[in-house]
């Protein structure tokens, strides 16, 4: 059962098309073939483009605040009670709006419906906190209801993934719930530990969802989230990243951000690891063909090759980067160099040759340049010399010029 408020027919047509013209830009398919998937595939809804996207996303949450403050000035709303029941309310109403833009207007990814739901989600949230520190503790926080609005936030965001699809809700779900182990007054390690758990199940529930027979567009989605847990988990084991941040505040009191505080078998497992998970990552988006694990694992492994040294102990020079981007230059041009050579320029279905070209949203270094140079409208044009069409023609007799 889908709880999307879009179809899976929609979802496949809106991402066949997304192919479709890739392929087009990239010159794999002609104009007839894509005129072809553009009249098969009407997902019969309304877009618009990543400019005007966020341009109604901004000017929605303008109107939309600026309703909800006007009421409460109207009003006259003061206590901390009345507080959280208008914002409970207001966020009740603009979730209902976004259901109905979509329902009735048939919006996707429009920025109208986008905003409000995001905003019923944080009027919510906010309300809700609002309201339960002012019944139970006052003016006082507490680390439970801190867990609580985690869950709150974590479950509200998952749903917006749920019912609308925004892959970012999804991401921010994730966060909002991997901050609940940080309040749980545990020992460092057993907060890291924790975590990592929490990351490694979510991963393995999203690898043990990815069937066969399941739709293009939700594989696409899945590679996205699948990706973005390798980071996670990756950040978690590698304790020299949080480490480089304890050495630029100098602050010795917290654990996190002085790795070699940790009991040493901790230490030299996280060492091990932060070159087994970029590694496997590698092997596994390869033989995946998921492209952006493979990507997001590459450049997990330039972490990991610039935090060896912290963790061996080793004298830093200031040559070091240098030497990292020769080393990874070379390593470009071998591998270059090897499926090159392979035959017909690929090897095990990888090729060098840039194959699909990225999208364009209109808007190019190009345009801006020109937008920002003055006087480039003004510039004087010179005459081409094509419009002169009777240049050198003569008269006989008439006392025309050759210039005529």
């Amino acid at each position: 059962m889908s709880l999307n408020l879009y179809s899976s027919q929609q979802e496949e047509n809106i991402f066949i098309r997304k192919q479709a013209r890739t392929w087009k830009r990239s010159g794999l398919i002609t104009d007839g073939q894509m005129s072809a998937i553009i009249d098969q595939t009407d997902p019969e809804i309304r877009q618009t483009n990543i400019f005007f996207r966020v341009i109604f996303f901004i000017f929605t949450t303008l109107c939309s605040s600026a309703l909800l403050g006007f009421f409460v000035w109207i009003t006259g709303i003061r206590g901390r009670m009345a507080i959280s029941f208008t914002l409970l309310i207001a966020g009740v109403i603009f979730y209902f709006l976004a259901e109905y833009a979509v329902t009735i207007y048939r919006f996707y990814r429009h920025g109208i419906e986008e905003s409000l739901a995001v905003s019923s989600v944080l009027l919510v949230c906010i309300g809700f906190f609002i309201g339960i520190t002012e019944l139970f503790l006052g003016n006082k926080s507490s680390a439970h209801f801190t867990i609580i609005l985690c869950l709150i936030f974590a479950t509200c965001a998952y749903w917006l993934y749920l019912r609308f699809g925004y892959l970012y809700a999804a991401l921010i779900s994730l966060i909002a719930f991997c901050i609940i182990p940080f309040q749980l007054s545990l020992p460092p390690t057993n907060e890291r530990l924790l975590l990592l758990l929490i990351f490694c199940l979510i991963f393995l529930l999203g690898i043990n969802s990815d069937k066969s027979e399941m739709a293009d567009y939700r594989k696409d989605r899945n590679t996205t989230i699948q990706a973005c847990l390798l980071i996670a988990i990756y950040l978690t084991v590698n304790l020299q990243i949080l480490g480089v941040v304890g050495l630029l505040i100098e602050d010795t009191h917290i654990i996190h951000l002085h790795p070699k505080l940790f009991p040493p078998y901790i230490y030299w497992s996280s060492y091990i690891l932060s070159f087994g998970i970029p590694a496997l990552g590698i092997y596994w988006g390869i033989k995946s063909r998921k492209r952006l694990v493979m990507n997001a694992n590459i450049v997990l492994a330039c972490l990991t090759l610039s935090t060896n040294k912290s963790y061996l102990g080793l004298t830093r020079y200031a040559w070091d980067p240098a030497i990292m981007g020769i080393l990874l230059i070379a390593l470009s041009i071998i591998i270059t160099r090897w499926l090159k050579r392979g035959p017909d320029g690929n090897r095990y279905g990888f090729t060098q040759r840039n194959i699909l070209k990225p999208e364009n949203h209109g808007i190019n270094l190009a345009d801006i340049a020109a937008a920002f140079t003055p006087n480039i409208i003004d510039a004087p044009q010179t005459p081409s010399q094509q419009d002169k069409y009777f240049d050198g023609g003569s008269s006989g007799g008439g006392g025309a010029s050759g210039g005529f």
